[in-house]
C-alpha cells in the first residue's frame, strides 16, 4: 500500500468511526457486497474479534514486568 493510500484509509476510518456504531455497520455492509459477500465480511469481522484489545495486552505486559523495588538514595 502506498504512504498515501494508507494516510487516506487512517483518515476514512476516523471519520467512520466519529459517525458511530451504525454508520460503520452502514459502510461494511455496502463493502461487503461490493467485495464478496456478508459470510467474508463476518468471518473477517469475527477474527479481529478473537484478537486481544491494546489495554489487554497492556495488562499482561505489565504482570510480567519484573517489579522494580525503590530505594531511598542519599546525597
Amino acid at each position: 500500500m502506498q504512504p498515501i493510500d494508507a494516510l487516506r484509509l487512517q483518515r476514512g476510518v476516523e471519520h467512520l468511526h466519529k459517525r458511530g456504531p451504525r454508520e460503520m455497520a452502514q459502510f461494511l455492509t455496502e463493502l461487503a457486497g461490493r467485495i464478496g459477500g456478508m459470510p467474508a465480511a463476518l468471518a473477517l469481522l469475527n477474527e479481529y474479534e478473537q484478537r486481544p484489545t491494546p489495554a489487554l495486552l497492556r495488562t499482561a505486559i505489565a504482570r510480567r514486568a519484573p517489579r522494580r523495588t525503590m530505594r531511598e538514595v542519599t546525597a
